[in-house]
């Protein structure tokens, strides 16, 4: 069911007022591709993209963040925390993202909660809006179902076209009583018809059918394959053609390691600590002291990364640690494929 309807003036509207009070940030055309990027004005946004070549991913997690700053002062020293507080507003964030969104958001919460991250979140407004068909080739989100979203979002957009108006309108699910007041403040939005609950009702049923499964296994069954595949020749084969460049770490929208990096004055007096963005694939990643490296060679990299998003990541936190975008295969300059790799092992059980 629809709670409210929007046109596209409508839409830009609330967005022209929304950006008095956030910062906006949406799907942006740079050439053939499209990038999340800050706007300043909503019309520079183009919500009927494909995909983002990178998920909203570094607006929530940077890819380079000062922690906290830190001075001596009497013989001891003084920290404060940077937290960014700034109201913040995704717009057009696909169903993949969203759960991807999901993700990040529990696992920063648990065990040692990261004020950076969880400040971040507490101050964004979410904008989702639907896939009516896959957004490329390769996609694998139906898989993982990830195609689809009933949470993680303020408002959910629907692209609809029906028959009584001849032109294309926004079908409005509410998220949260925030959104429920942006669409509902003024005049902007209207009651659903019989007929937008129709074409609404008609494009779920297209969207199920365009949105095809592609892996051999469902996906909660992907730990038990991997259980069995441990040792497999697959790795090791697959690996030859890795260049350990960490693409697939730098676009996938749920990898959330970090490195910690201390930058101090030369009297000692002050300096700051900063996380950047670390990737599994990167052969110093498991690094230690010594020096020792626990995966040293690509194929047992490969093997730590595949585990972790179909098996780990799913066991540790009962959610997706892949979500089918296939941003990793696209950015992969080997061709290395995910789904080509769960196929191969579930052909040799």
């Amino acid at each position: 069911m629809l709670d409210r309807m929007l046109n596209h003036e409508g839409l830009i509207e609330m967005l022209d007022e929304m950006a008095r009070k956030r910062r906006l940030v949406g799907p942006v055309r740079r050439g053939e591709r499209y990038l999340y990027e800050e706007v300043t004005e909503p019309r520079q946004l183009d919500l009927s993209f494909t995909y983002c070549v990178y998920g909203p991913r570094s607006y929530l997690f940077p890819p380079v963040e000062t922690l906290f700053t830190f001075e001596r002062e009497n013989g001891s020293f003084r920290a404060r925390a940077l937290l960014d507080d700034r109201p913040l507003a995704l717009i057009g964030v696909h169903p993949c993202d969203l759960h991807a969104i999901a993700l990040l958001d529990k696992v920063f919460a648990q065990e040692h909660p990261d004020e950076h991250y969880l400040t971040r979140r507490r101050h964004t407004f979410i904008i989702g809006i639907d896939c009516a068909r896959p957004c490329t080739e390769g996609v694998f989100c139906a898989d993982m179902d990830c195609h689809h979203a009933e949470s993680g979002f303020d408002l959910m957009l629907y692209p609809l076209r029906t028959e009584s108006n001849g032109g294309a309108r926004y079908g409005v699910r509410f998220g949260t009583a925030e959104g429920r007041q942006w669409v509902l403040y003024g005049r902007r939005s209207e009651v659903p018809t019989l007929d937008d609950e129709r074409a609404f009702d008609r494009a779920l049923r297209e969207k199920a059918a365009t949105f095809t499964r592609r892996i051999k296994t469902p996906a909660e069954e992907l730990p038990v394959l991997l259980n069995r595949s441990y040792d497999s020749l697959l790795w090791e084969a697959t690996a030859r053609r890795c260049y350990s460049c960490g693409s697939c770490n730098l676009s996938c929208p749920t990898c959330y390691c970090f490195n910690i990096l201390d930058d101090l004055s030369l009297d000692g007096t002050h300096g700051s600590r900063r996380r950047e963005w670390d990737g599994c694939q990167i052969k110093n990643f498991a690094t230690v002291a010594g020096p020792h490296n626990f995966r040293p060679k690509a194929a047992s990299r490969l093997r730590h990364r595949i585990y972790r998003k179909a098996k780990w990541i799913r066991e540790k936190t009962g959610l997706p640690g892949c979500v089918g975008c296939a941003r990793c295969d696209r950015a992969c300059t080997a061709k290395i494929n995910s789904v080509e790799i769960y196929n191969q092992l579930a052909e040799e059980v």
